[in-house]
């Protein structure tokens, strides 16, 4: 890990080169059970990525509420908006 870090600050340029190969790596046994958390949580990133780039908002919807907090069916407008959003965004905080 040190000369990962001197490799990167180019404190070694003019020492042989290594080569680190992240993608083949495997875990050793103390390092199983986080390999395996993060394995999984890796494995979910693209869908949620995805995901939040298609991510809108219901700010017109909320605008429009609070703009007309007497009228009933923008309210229910926005609440309907909204609440699906807030599952979406616990799925991404979780």
């Amino acid at each position: 890990m040190g000369n990962l870090l001197k490799v990167l600050t180019r404190e070694i340029e003019n020492y042989p080169h290594f080569f680190l190969d992240f993608e083949n790596a495997q875990p050793t046994e103390g390092e199983r059970e986080i390999w395996n958390q993060i394995s999984a949580v890796l494995q979910d990133s693209e869908s949620i990525l995805a995901d939040l780039q298609a991510y809108k908002g219901a700010g017109p919807e909320i605008r429009d509420a609070i703009q007309n907090p007497n009228d009933i069916q923008l309210q229910e407008k926005a609440w309907n908006a909204v609440c699906p959003l807030v599952v979406r965004l616990k799925r991404f905080y979780e």
